[in-house]
């Protein structure tokens, strides 16, 4: 692969002249003083990916990429609010710790309407923004928009930024995050010992898309990633348990982003070095430097390779999801079914809970959100697991169901890309007459080759705001994101994130 230089500017990385803040003056790393260093003559990776986040110019994004991230937040939102609604013991514990904390009024809980610190903000509204498994994501590993919105919003209104500005920061994370996904990917993935990387990214890119919106410079930001990465290791063991770690651990990040900017401002700086060094990430998970550096920012605006769900679930079951809605669109019978196997990859086959006692349980099961999909004609929030499995048509389905995997659907995930998604599933029914209908689905609705239509992502926020808002809310914020960029300042949109229902 041919090697690339690193470089200090891009389309539309303008110089360091040309950028002045939102009070029309230059950053402070320009304006000399303060002690902080002149971009040295061959910048590092790290310090590459920072120059990016502070030199990037809004009127050089690509409309589509900013569209495109527009959906992403609103779908956040709807998420956010759904989960409120919910009142389940998870959301109304992280909002009430977040009341606790009785530090200043900076951001707002998105649901509850009471304004509490920045960093206690992120992170209650990154747990609701997770909690219901609804958010977006990419196929090199993790969620996206449970990370980054609840940052952007947090930060966003503390500072007094304006929509536009949020917008930018929201979009520079999203691109942050694919690079570094992209750039550990292949080591983590051919490591003996799995490492969930997604949650030191979520923390990177939240650090990166904070500080944009606090005006950082370079060195400053490149400290906030240092800061960012000193992060936990707790596995996906609830993908097994049920265990709640898996709503907290957004939370977690978006908290350590908020913090390691807001460091970072006052001049607590983490090693400038953090993704290159000799100890540093790429090193710790075996990762090569990134042939190109960071040529690909500001060239290649991969916000839209992201998914969107469909479907409330984790996505490695939502190929089996769709299989079997297809199944009862051709008139599949679930009394009349026999059997059900669902073939898939190793990966999406560990997945697979019988015993299903919690919430998380329900999201990761694939005997699950199949007898739903084939009883229901659709699947439902995570929440109503209870109440589900009190139906008797599901309880008697769910044993019959048996997940199996192959070594071509194997292979097909070890090769995965965006024109090969990692997903595929097949759905075979044997019915008691004999007869074996089947299904098979190699992208699932939501995926860029099959993407959600803006009108279908703004039902879907609808649906879940409407839990939560009253009918009228529900369109003025659809219509404040629609024209962020218009928004003078950020607080126009979350003062509207208030229940006023229930």
């Amino acid at each position: 692969m041919e090697e690339h230089p690193p470089r200090p500017g891009g389309p539309g990385i303008p110089g360091r002249g040309d950028r002045e803040d939102r009070r029309g003056q230059r950053p402070a790393a320009d304006r000399g003083g303060g002690g902080v260093s002149e971009i040295p003559a061959t910048p590092g990776y790290t310090r590459q990916v920072a120059e990016f986040v502070t030199r990037a110019r809004v009127d050089a994004f690509p409309p589509e990429a900013v569209e495109r991230v527009k959906l992403h937040l609103l779908d956040a939102l709807g998420i956010m609010l759904g989960a409120y609604a919910t009142r389940h013991p998870v959301v109304d514990g992280v909002l009430q710790l977040a009341r606790e904390a009785g530090s200043r009024a900076e951001a707002t809980l998105v649901g509850a309407g009471e304004k509490v610190a920045c960093a206690d903000a992120a992170m209650a509204n990154a747990v609701l923004a997770n909690f219901l498994d609804y958010s977006d994501g990419h196929f090199m590993g993790g969620h996206i928009n449970d990370r980054l919105v609840p940052v952007c919003l947090a930060v966003g209104e503390r500072s007094g930024a304006s929509g536009r500005e949020v917008l930018a920061a929201l979009l520079l994370g999203y691109e942050v995050y694919i690079h570094l996904a992209a750039s550990l990917f292949a080591a983590v993935e051919a490591a003996s010992v799995r490492l969930p990387y997604f949650v030191v990214v979520g923390a990177l890119a939240g650090a990166a898309a904070a500080g944009r919106l606090l005006q950082l410079s370079a060195d400053q930001v490149a400290g906030a990633l240092g800061l960012a990465a000193s992060f936990q290791l707790a596995g996906a063991q609830y993908v097994h348990s049920g265990g709640q770690e898996k709503d907290i651990c957004p939370g977690h990040e978006a908290r350590r982003a908020v913090i390691s900017a807001l460091l970072a401002q006052k001049g607590v700086l983490g090693s400038a070095d953090i993704l290159e060094g000799e100890r540093g990430l790429l090193r710790l998970v075996g990762a090569d430097l990134p042939a190109g550096g960071t040529a690909d920012l500001g060239r290649r605006w991969r916000v839209t390779e992201c998914y969107l769900k469909p479907y409330p679930a984790c996505r490695y079951l939502h190929a089996s999801i769709e299989a079997a809605l297809q199944l009862r669109a051709q008139g599949v019978d679930p009394a009349d079914v026999e059997s059900v196997t669902v073939t898939t990859n190793s990966a999406s086959a560990a997945r697979t809970c019988y015993d299903i006692r919690s919430h998380v349980n329900a999201i990761f099961s694939h005997p699950y959100q199949v007898a739903v999909a084939l009883i229901d004609g659709k699947p439902d929030l995570p929440t109503a697991w209870a109440a589900k499995l009190q139906d008797p048509r599901i309880a008697a389905l769910l044993p019959r169901i048996r997940v199996r995997t192959t070594a071509a659907y194997d292979e097909l995930y070890r090769h995965r890309s965006l024109s090969q998604p990692p997903w595929p599933a097949e759905v075979e029914v044997v019915l008691r007459d004999g007869r074996r209908l089947a299904a098979r689905v190699t992208s699932p609705r939501g995926d860029p080759g099959v993407p959600l239509t803006a009108e279908e992502v703004e039902e879907k926020f609808t649906t879940l705001a409407r839990r939560a808002l009253a009918p009228e809310r529900v369109r003025r914020v659809r219509e404040t994101v629609r024209t962020l960029e218009a928004v003078p300042h950020i607080g126009a949109l979350t003062a509207l994130m208030g229940a006023d229902l229930g």
